[in-house]
């Protein structure tokens, strides 16, 4: 199904860059820094507790996984990371503790590609009409690939940008066809 999170974080990410383009303010230091503030110190302190959590509550192996998955989680590659493991439906990932910071990795690698993708457009044929197009193809094209890879490879469908990047862009591209 459709991952609503991915569709709403698509529409206010495109959003985002393409009003700070229209008014020439975009800055992808300023886009990427506010991402930044937004999402790290939640994400830092989650990682310490569990860190600080499972020092008492966890066996040495099992505490060692755990700071391989913070590391991945706080490197915003805990997708490969738990792509490399075992499946997300999988009984040994309930005790992944931190299994759900893999969408927050996605979601990330999203927003190091998509405003440069949105920047380079616009340098090349400034306005939404150019942006529409490259989100439209860009959907299209992760779509068609996310369909073929399910088939075969369910977890790397689940798990990996290019299969679950027409989401985002299912959201970017309703902003670019909605008025304003």
């Amino acid at each position: 199904g459709v991952d609503v999170f991915f569709v709403i974080s698509g529409f206010l990410m495109t959003g985002i860059v393409i009003k700070s383009l229209v008014r020439g303010e975009f800055s992808l230091f300023d886009f990427y820094a506010a991402r930044a503030r937004r999402i790290v110190p939640a994400l830092l302190v989650l990682c310490a507790v569990l860190l600080g959590l499972g020092w008492f509550a966890l066996l040495p192996l099992d505490y060692k996984t755990l700071g391989t998955h913070t590391l991945a989680s706080l490197g915003f590659l805990s997708n490969v990371k738990f792509w490399d493991e075992v499946g997300y439906f999988d009984v040994a990932s309930h005790e992944k503790w931190l299994l759900h910071t893999w969408s927050l990795s996605v979601e990330w690698q999203f927003y190091l590609l998509l405003p440069l993708l949105l920047w380079a457009v616009w340098r090349i044929r400034p306005g939404r009409a150019a942006q529409a197009w490259v989100i439209g193809a860009g959907l299209v094209l992760s779509f068609v690939v996310a369909v073929f890879v399910t088939s075969s490879a369910p977890s790397t469908a689940f798990f990996w940008l290019h299969t679950r990047a027409w989401e985002m862009l299912a959201g970017g591209a309703v902003f670019l066809i909605s008025p304003g």
